[in-house]
This record gives structure tokens, sequence and C-alpha cells, in this order.
């Protein structure tokens, strides 16, 4: 499996890219360093979030939201940030972009669901890849291709997701989605 910072370098690489919710935790860890690494690829990226840290700021819970030139980007992410809000499906609507990356929480993944019992995440939904593609298609996106993701940000990290290919649906944490806006 693939984990959200390789996605992020063979994706995303010399492209312009509005990541939605992208402020992270901020926390100083090697899950967040292979992040940082990853994403100084893109060209350009511009962080939409609450946080001080973010190039725009906006409540993405408070609707309606600001509208967003897409002519400036080339790509909408929304990385493990769908899952908190409370309107995921306008939000998704209100993205200003032709193409989205989105990564969503594998609810079948025991790994997964240990760390939402471990607390601090404050989740609002979890999906599977059916659920997921039912939210994103009645935000007027369909699912070009999807697949399961695992970090490796520790040699234990990177055998469990050796180990968890065999079986990626129950073992990846995450469900990367590429999709492309649906015409209306």
């Amino acid at each position: 499996m693939k984990s959200k910072a390789e996605v992020i370098q063979e994706c995303l690489m010399g492209t312009k890219v509005l990541d939605i919710g992208g402020a992270g935790y901020g926390g100083d860890n090697s899950y967040e360093d292979e992040l940082r690494k990853a994403w100084s690829t893109a060209k350009e990226r511009h962080v939409v979030d609450f946080s001080e840290r973010a190039d725009i700021r906006v409540d993405l819970n408070k609707l309606p939201l600001p509208v967003l030139d897409g002519n400036r980007w080339d790509v909408t992410t929304a990385f493990d940030v769908l899952e908190h809000l409370e309107h995921p499906v306008e939000v998704l609507k209100w993205v200003p972009t032709e193409k989205l990356l989105v990564s969503l929480p594998n609810s079948l993944s025991f790994f997964c669901r240990r760390m939402e019992q471990g607390g601090g995440f404050e989740h609002l939904y979890s999906f599977t890849w059916y659920t997921a593609t039912v939210l994103l298609n009645r935000g007027g996106w369909s699912v070009d291709r999807y697949y399961y993701t695992f970090g490796k940000w520790s040699p234990v990290a990177k055998t469990i997701n050796f180990v968890g290919s065999l079986i990626p649906s129950r073992m990846g944490t995450g469900i990367m989605f590429h999709c492309s806006r649906t015409r209306q």
C-alpha cells in the first residue's frame, strides 16, 4: 500500500494545489516530517483551514462558504478532513477545481478503529469505499479510481504496511480517491 506521502509525491509533483483542511496537526514527529517533505514537491500549495497557519482562513463548518477562483489551482486535496465536517457534501460542491484527491478513514480497518477509539480525532463520519463513493457522488464528483493507504513513517509501520498489502481493505487506515467533477 502507498503512504499518503507517496501519493502526494507521485500525484501532486509540479502542480498548483488547493489543500482543504491542510494545516495539519502541526506536530513535530516522523509522520508530519514525511508529509512536509512530500508537499515540497508541489509547485504551489494554498491551504484552506480555520487555523492561523492557513493561507485562506475559512471555517468549513460555517455555511455559506466564500467563493474561490478555481482557475488558480490544478487540483484540490482533502486529506483527512471531510470526516470532521458537519456538511461534507456542501464542502465537496464548493470545491472550485475539476480534479479532486480525497483521503478518508477506512472504517473496515482495525488500525483505523483503534486510532479513533484512542481519542482526539473527533470524527463525525467513518467510511467504506462504498459509502465514500456515495458521499463523493452527492458532492458532484465521480470516482476515477481508489485504493487503500497506510503510512511508512517508521520501521514498524513499514512492516505492517507490507503485511497489510495482502488484505488492504482490512489493514489500510485510509482510502484514497482520485475524482473528476461531474457535469450537471
